[in-house]
């Protein structure tokens, strides 16, 4: 989705608590659609306050929604209009929000919903390709059934992206006539040089054919999500740091336990957080006692001060263990203000 504001003449006077927004409707249902296009609506709107109308800021549910809004001020009167531009992505029912801050004291915030049933031009199946557990140094594969409306569609072509993209590989499968043309198999591989630890890529599937009988050839591309968990000597219970959702000024801790299954003793040496989003967040390595199982915590602590912030970042372990000297988890999480 992409939103932009209607145009309107700009005004130089400050925003005061008369204002007052008027949607003349704040849902749009568009009903069946397809992931191969692009949809639009709009939302129009009024200042029927005395004073005027600012919209402080404007933010949507998804990622695929880029907000704009180069019009900020309305003079009492003055009406205008938000343009929303949608482009489906993955299939079934879905709901979007776009929420609309203000200087009207009655309706600091408003939420506009678009609704859609998404049919996919090209299903998969499975529609995440998971690798669990794997020991490290050990290559694995598995095979994405393509299942696109057109009978006759053909996969021009795959390929990896995404920060782990170097560790997988996506290659075509020929069909059972040896033809890769007509061939309905993806086939993503786990290499063997992957190190520990989880990671994420994104196996990009461009077919063309038709959406339907009557219309024009479209070439489009179905994205799967892969994700692989490779285990070593080294154990840990959680796959990242996740801090979830907290709201700005609010401390979080988060641990995550590392230890040996085989028992034997080992040495976190230190612990690094690089490319952290939040100023003085930290991390620390805390042995555990041998008869509480032996192993380290290793602790994240932070304070997010921002209205709306991403937390991220990246956890750098680096211990004595041979092949292990060096592991990653990442930071993930949000900071955002209750409505």
């Amino acid at each position: 989705m992409v939103l932009l504001a209607g145009s309107a003449n700009a005004v130089g006077q400050e925003a005061v608590s008369n204002a007052s927004i008027d949607f003349e409707t704040t849902t749009h249902d568009f009903g069946p659609v397809s992931d191969t296009q692009t949809y639009r609506t709009t939302f129009a709107f009024g200042n029927v306050g005395e004073d005027v109308l600012e919209i402080i800021d404007v933010k949507a549910s998804c990622g695929c929604t880029t907000p704009a809004l180069p019009k900020k001020r309305f003079v009492a009167g003055e009406r205008s209009e938000i343009e929303v531009q949608f482009k489906p992505k993955g299939g079934g029912t879905q709901s979007k929000n776009i929420t609309i801050y203000t200087n009207d004291p009655k309706q600091p915030m408003v939420i506009l919903t678009i609704e859609a049933d998404v049919t996919q031009f090209l299903p998969t199946e499975p529609r995440i390709a998971r690798f669990n557990n794997v020991a490290k140094g050990t290559p694995s594969s598995t095979d994405v059934q393509l299942k696109p409306r057109d009978p006759e569609a053909v996969i021009e072509r795959v390929s990896m992206s995404g920060l782990a993209a170097r560790w997988f590989k996506a290659t075509i499968v020929p069909s059972a006539e040896g033809d890769i043309g007509s061939s309905r198999l993806v086939r993503i591989q786990l290499l063997p040089d992957a190190p520990w630890g989880q990671h994420y890529a994104t196996a990009n599937i461009v077919v063309t054919g038709r959406p339907s009988p009557d219309t024009e050839l479209v070439t489009h591309a179905a994205r799967v999500t892969v994700s692989a968990k490779i285990v070593g000597t080294l154990r840990s219970n959680a796959t990242m740091f996740r801090v979830s959702t907290v709201l700005p000024g609010e401390s979080f801790t988060k641990v995550v336990k590392l230890d040996r299954p085989d028992g034997k003793p080992f040495q976190v040496l230190s612990t690094v957080l690089s490319g952290s989003t939040v100023e003085g967040m930290t991390v620390k390595a805390v042995p555990i006692a041998a008869e509480n199982g032996g192993g380290y915590s290793i602790v994240l602590v932070g304070t997010p001060t921002e209205s709306e912030q991403r937390i991220g970042g990246v956890v750098k372990i680096y211990t004595d263990v041979p092949g292990e000297e060096e592991l990653s988890l990442r930071v993930s999480g949000i900071a955002r203000a209750r409505p």
